[in-house]
């Protein structure tokens, strides 16, 4: 940022506001420091911005593989909802394995993500699942039947659309992260066939 004020001949407070879109900066300021930043092709260290911020925009997506059709369209579904949110999407996949599934929990806490989506390898009691709890993490489970839901689920049935899916899932854990004390909810999206076991 040094370098744009320096180029613009603004302070570096100036520079701060016009990047954070403050009203109050002289329009002269702004185009001068608008011109900067194109000159020096200076782009935005989101890491640093973030941090000042004090919130991430990251979301994590834990799902046990990606080679499913279904996981894999849902995985772009909530890619593009999860973007039109202003956020980035930061997927992983635990090949059906619940070791690794709580590793990959584990990392996204250590990165701090804002919230988690999950499609667990074998539900909502897995030591993944406990660990995020314990976090405190906003979490979503999404998965295929609904066996005493622990957290935040949506439900699916056995053709699911998976827009809706989606959908549903960023908007569930947007809602937790906005209100994170509110108690579990569990959504169903398309049809749910009964378990008779």
């Amino acid at each position: 940022m040094r370098n744009v004020a320096a180029y613009a001949g603004v302070s570096i407070a100036t520079v701060s506001k016009v990047m954070q879109g403050e009203p109050t900066v002289l329009p002269e300021n702004v185009t001068k420091v608008q011109n900067a930043i194109e000159a020096l092709g200076y782009r935005i260290n989101p890491l640093g911005a973030e941090l000042r911020r004090g919130r991430r925009n990251l979301v994590g997506l834990i799902v046990p593989s990606f080679e499913d059709a279904l996981v894999a369209r849902l995985v772009m579904k909530l890619e593009l909802e999860i973007e039109r949110r202003g956020h980035v999407l930061f997927a992983a996949c635990s090949h059906n394995d619940e070791s690794r599934e709580t590793d990959i929990a584990v990392r996204m806490l250590d990165w701090r993500v804002a919230g988690v989506i999950v499609y667990p390898v074998k539900g909502q009691k897995s030591p993944a699942a406990l660990l995020l709890a314990d976090a405190a993490m906003p979490a979503v489970f999404v998965q295929a039947r609904s066996a005493a839901p622990r957290f935040d689920t949506i439900v699916f049935g056995a053709h699911p659309v998976v827009a809706e899916l989606a959908a549903a899932s960023v908007e569930m854990l947007f809602a937790r992260i906005e209100s994170p004390d509110e108690d579990s909810t569990v959504q169903v999206s398309g049809q749910v066939e009964d378990n008779p076991g």
